[in-house]
């Protein structure tokens, strides 16, 4: 139990669950604006602490997920 407990965390420590708009614009390869234009249309959900808007890890593989059914349906 200890060493699931202990992996968790490690893979939890590689791979953060909040993302910043320019890491989650990095891991689509799309511009910062192009970003922010997918949140302002409410395509993507974000997260607001203080001033910094950023976008759950689960919240992009969503965005995703549903953008490949939109795609692969036509």
């Amino acid at each position: 139990m200890n060493k699931a407990k202990l992996k968790t965390q490690d893979t939890l420590q590689h791979q953060p669950t909040l993302l910043t708009v320019s890491e989650a614009a990095q891991e689509l390869r799309i511009s910062n604006w192009l970003l922010y234009e997918l949140i302002r249309k409410g395509q993507l959900k974000t997260l607001t602490i203080a001033t910094r808007r950023l976008i759950a890890a689960d919240d992009l593989a969503n965005f995703i997920n549903e953008r490949k059914e939109q795609e692969y349906e036509t």
